[in-house]
């Protein structure tokens, strides 16, 4: 009968023995720095689809993390998800109106995919934030010259240079348009010309290169 109930005592402190013991806190994933931070990283060695993951699950974590939302789109359009990172432009200009490299970017992003009006609005938007993208002098220009307004155009081009003296695609479009001028504007709309520096997505989007 003793033994019993000293079985019984043993069993009973074991049992509040554990109950009391510290508990392991629960695992926790990473931290929507974390997440970024790790995006950057995936992005800047062209990981992009695993950067993606990063950056959807920092924006998850904190919705209002302006870069993560720029990242997301940058992301997107190396991806070409085009939606996707106009969306996410979006994202980040409701954010902070005034992130200049958004507004580049879903500039040169609508121009690229032939909404130039909207296109005309942010690119117009990003010049007055004195952007020193040379592909937003670049985009409007042609805007400009197929709305007929060519001495804007020819300012655009001109503020271009200054930004990049070194850019062909600003120097002949400046040269096209100095020799159209005065003879009428054109009623189309202006053909895309797929240089490599000015492709969707390509190096000039890198955020290093802002």
């Amino acid at each position: 009968m003793r033994r019993a109930a000293s079985l019984i005592l043993v069993c009973l402190c074991l049992t509040l023995a554990a109950s009391c013991a510290p508990k392991a806190p629960p695992m926790m994933g990473p931290s929507a720095q974390e997440s970024f931070d790790s995006g950057v990283r995936n992005y800047n060695q062209e990981n992009y689809p695993a950067a993606l993951s990063d950056f959807d699950q920092a924006v998850s974590l904190s919705p209002s993390f302006v870069e993560a939302q720029y990242y997301l789109g940058l992301t997107a359009w190396k991806l070409n998800m085009m939606e996707r990172a106009r969306k996410a432009f979006i994202d980040t200009l409701n954010l902070n109106p005034s992130h200049i490299k958004a507004r580049e970017s879903l500039g040169v992003l609508l121009y690229s995919s032939g909404d130039y009006s909207e296109a005309k609005r942010h690119l117009e938007a990003a010049r007055n934030l004195n952007s020193i993208n040379p592909q937003v002098y670049y985009c409007l220009g042609k805007i400009y010259v197929m709305e007929g307004r060519c001495p804007e155009a020819l300012d655009v081009f001109q503020k271009g240079l200054m930004v990049d003296s070194s850019s062909l695609p600003l120097k002949t479009e400046y040269d096209n348009a100095r020799r159209t001028c005065g003879k009428g504007g054109g009623s189309t709309a202006p053909p895309v010309i797929h240089e490599k520096k000015f492709r969707g997505g390509g190096k000039a989007l890198d955020p290093s290169d802002f």
